[in-house]
């Protein structure tokens, strides 16, 4: 179509990790056109500057003239020379294995737009078109995406494949799989479910979407209805990495290889696959919410700048509390495995001494400049809008429940989100939940949310937790790994302060705890320890030797860029800040579970 935008893609050099890009830009009434990328990616609150892959810009006009290309700032270029049309070619340096950017390597490729394709300003939000050209058949390489094919072509040594976009968003907004992988679809009241799993594999994909069948219909059933007609899970298989991140009609997601289960294995589930089913999860339940209920910063979001906002907790904290509970209610896990979890949730919490320093709400806005850019202090000044936003929804479950008599829930809130707003497009204010538990269950929440949204304080969610069957029991930690979210017969005596790993003749300490026993020693992020006392310490040792001491004060050996440092380290005992439940009610937390009320 000479009149239409069309960007064409292509792996250029695999050893060198490079796309080649061109877009086909058709004659305009403007004198020069303006072409950006994206400095973030929807999703991911970070200004990741995909603008530093760009290379080798060139653009030529009708006559094959090369045109001049200026460029404005980091992100954007303009072209002179627009009438009579232009092509614009450059490269891409793909070597970001994350689901955020691109990757290119002799397996597979894999892509988002946003790291890849500059937008026309002047087009607007008209349609365009994308090639894809797949020129490595001979190595048995397909494409898997949720774009919209409307053709493709071959020969023996090349494919190109041919899709349409009603716009610039929706281009980038389909996340594209080229190469080896292997898939398996299934079907759910009429939508297509692709799972695909990347490179040569050994793991039972079938097993794996047989699991993922109750999850995806429940989350249909909640909302009633599955806004698109397929849906993909693109799975980047690793060595060792996690991640996921939602897309309109599909997810890229990136998991261990081996965490996954093999062929003829048992068909119980370890905790690292379900971990990958809570990923799957979580990240389909995006879907609706963060795709389409979203807050009013998000329906147009700028795409060059931050886009700080306060609502991250509603959306990430109520889809971490759906995505574990999805799988008790499906019994992918028992009753019992799903009060671990909320126990090992709160214990995260509580060892986030950040908690006291930052809000919720504060927690949202400054996702961009504090979650997403965290150091080994983080803990200590920040938390999690996930973390904090799960434990707060569960809270709110709770208390709409005991508001209105066990008439209303959390999923009859999700329910008049998707309807008054994700179904229409319409931003949520900063107000919604407030507002919508007012005037739909006549329940006035404000009071609580002003205090879990806005102040440190601690939710009283011991006493709460009791109305739906459970009792919330604190320890202290029984090792250095130890996540919470069980009994444990036995538990450290005294507490230390830091993460730490082997390293030479001690250990290297990590990160540090504010007002420990470590960082009152005068310890540093850095430092490696090499002696209690008169012993040298490593990772098994260290806690033994610190268990068997007494008195008020034991000397530290440390070592500091070279430097021998000796110093008094108070003993002072573990502090209870790892939670379990036990199942009191088993009758009342199966109901809570299943999301039972009274209406």
């Amino acid at each position: 179509m000479p009149n239409m935008l069309s960007y064409h893609i292509e792996p250029a050099n695999l050893a060198e990790h490079v796309f080649k890009v061109k877009i086909s830009i058709p004659p305009s009434e403007h004198e020069s056109v303006h072409l950006t990328l994206p400095a973030w990616i929807p999703g991911s609150y970070m200004i990741r500057d995909f603008c530093k892959n760009i290379h080798l810009l060139k653009a030529k006009n009708s006559l094959n003239e090369a045109q001049e290309i200026a460029q404005l700032d980091k992100q954007t270029w303009q072209i002179s020379g627009a009438k009579d049309g232009i092509e614009l070619t450059y490269q891409v340096y793909a070597f970001d294995l994350s689901v955020r950017g691109a990757y290119l390597f002799d397996e597979y490729a894999f892509f988002n737009g946003t790291s890849t394709f500059l937008e026309l300003r002047e087009w607007g939000n008209k349609p365009v078109n994308l090639n894809i050209v797949n020129n490595q058949c001979k190595n048995n390489w397909r494409i898997a995406t949720a774009l919209k094919q409307i053709s493709s072509s071959s020969t023996n040594d090349e494919s190109t494949h041919h899709y349409t976009c009603e716009n610039y968003q929706e281009l980038i907004d389909h996340p594209v799989l080229m190469g080896v992988y292997e898939q398996h679809t299934f079907n759910i009241n009429g939508t297509q479910f692709h799972m695909v799993l990347s490179g040569k594999t050994e793991t039972d994909i079938e097993r794996i979407c047989n699991d993922l069948k109750p999850l995806c219909k429940h989350h249909m059933e909640l909302f009633s209805g599955f806004p698109e007609k397929e849906y993909w899970f693109i799975t980047l298989l690793c060595e060792d990495g996690f991640g996921g991140l939602e897309h309109r009609a599909s997810t890229a997601l990136m998991f261990p290889r081996f965490h996954l289960p093999m062929k003829f294995e048992s068909e119980l589930i370890p905790q690292e696959y379900e971990q990958f089913l809570s990923l799957c999860s979580h990240e389909l339940f995006h879907t609706w919410h963060v795709k389409r209920i979203k807050p009013e910063a998000m329906i147009n979001p700028d795409l060059s700048t931050e886009q700080s906002m306060e609502q991250l907790w509603i959306y990430e904290g109520f889809t971490s509390l759906y995505d574990d509970l999805s799988l008790a209610r499906t019994k992918l896990i028992t009753a019992q495995r799903y009060a671990e979890i909320l126990g090992q949730n709160l214990t995260r919490l509580l060892r986030t001494q950040g908690r006291h320093k930052q809000s919720l709400a504060q927690s949202s806005f400054e996702a961009w400049t504090k979650f997403y850019k965290q150091d080994a202090g983080s803990h200590n000044n920040i938390v999690s809008y996930y973390n904090k936003g799960a434990v707060v929804a569960l809270a709110l479950d709770i208390s709409i429940r005991q508001l209105s008599g066990n008439r209303y829930s959390i999923d009859q809130l999700m329910q008049i989100l998707w309807k008054h707003y994700g179904s229409r497009n319409i931003g949520t204010p900063d107000d919604v939940i407030q507002t919508l538990c007012k005037q739909h269950f006549n329940i006035d929440v404000s009071s609580f949310l002003s205090i879990a949204l806005y102040t440190t304080m601690d939710l009283p969610l011991d006493k709460l937790i009791n109305s739906i069957g459970l009792k919330l029991h604190l320890r202290s930690k029984s090792s250095v790994t130890d996540k919470g979210g069980t009994q444990s017969k036995e538990t450290i005596k005294n507490g230390f302060g830091a993460v730490y790993k082997d390293h030479g003749s001690g250990v290297l300490l990590q990160s540090m705890q504010e007002n420990s026993p470590i960082v009152i020693a005068g310890a540093q992020i850095g430092d490696i320890l090499l002696a209690i006392g008169e012993w040298q310490v490593n990772s098994g040792n260290l806690q033994r030797l610190l268990d068997n001491q007494s008195g008020t004060k034991l000397r530290i050996t440390l070592l500091r860029q070279g430097r021998l440092i000796q110093t008094l380290m108070p003993i002072q005992p573990a502090i209870l800040d790892t939670v379990y439940f036990s199942i009191e009610q088993a009758e009342i937390f199966d109901a809570w579970i299943t999301g039972n009320v009274d209406a």
